[in-house]
């Protein structure tokens, strides 16, 4: 039986960080966010509570219909209503860490929403904030299917996807004509890293009305939604 991506419900939370976890366990981003762990139980209500109130907010899961298991999972923030109070607003911080520890992880994580708020904040767009598949089911087309999802949202609305990818996750986002930018960068410092400097890749996508133009002309053109 087919593979199938459908919206996720609040239930669905357990199940889909089932998958997150278990797909992003050995990416270092993990130990600057969770430093001492992840309490579950608190982490499940705080997402719930994130979807509850915050309609930019599309999760979405991939359903083996063969089991019924959860096997991929995808959060999609829309931003496509226009407004000043329907924009994407930087956050504050890694709020739910502090002192030393929330300072270590804002070295990682705040040069990402400050990249994000220089390109896209105030505009509309779309954002893949997560992307994971369960490791026992990889290589069974799963992240093109949920990348798809928002792919085919985007293209309706118009509006440009923006992401932040992980290197393993390029080749996929290359296959769907994603563009790496290479005008501007996010590079985290050994300070930050604990190792060596590491290059987060810029991924952006156009819709088909852009007809082919790249990003970093659409920018100097002051990013106009007629293209």
């Amino acid at each position: 039986m087919p593979l199938v991506v459908l919206p996720a419900q609040p239930s669905d939370v357990k199940s889909m960080h089932d998958v997150y976890f278990a797909a992003f366990k050995d990416e270092p981003v993990m130990k600057f966010l969770f430093p001492g762990g992840v309490d579950r139980a608190s982490y499940d209500i705080m997402v719930r509570d994130s979807w509850a109130h915050d309609t930019s907010i599309c999760p979405v899961k991939c359903v083996d219909t063969s089991t019924g298991d959860i096997i991929g999972m995808a959060t999609w923030e829309i931003y496509w209503r226009p407004g000043e109070g329907n924009k994407w607003k930087k956050p504050a911080g890694v709020t739910w860490l502090s002192g030393e520890e929330r300072e270590k992880a804002e070295k990682v994580i705040m040069p990402m929403y400050n990249m994000r708020d220089e390109l896209f904040g105030g505009r509309r767009h779309v954002y893949l904030a997560t992307m994971a598949v369960h490791p026992d089911h990889q290589r069974r087309g799963v992240g093109r299917l949920l990348l798809q999802w928002g792919i085919d949202v985007a293209e309706k609305l118009e509006l440009p996807i923006y992401l932040e990818a992980t290197e393993s996750g390029l080749p996929l986002y290359s296959h769907r004509d994603f563009e790496r930018l290479e005008h501007v960068k996010v590079i985290h410092k050994v300070e930050a890293t604990g190792a060596g400097e590491v290059e987060v890749p810029l991924m952006v996508k156009l819709p088909s009305k852009a007809k082919g133009i790249r990003f970093g002309e659409w920018a100097k053109k002051g990013y106009p939604e007629t293209y």
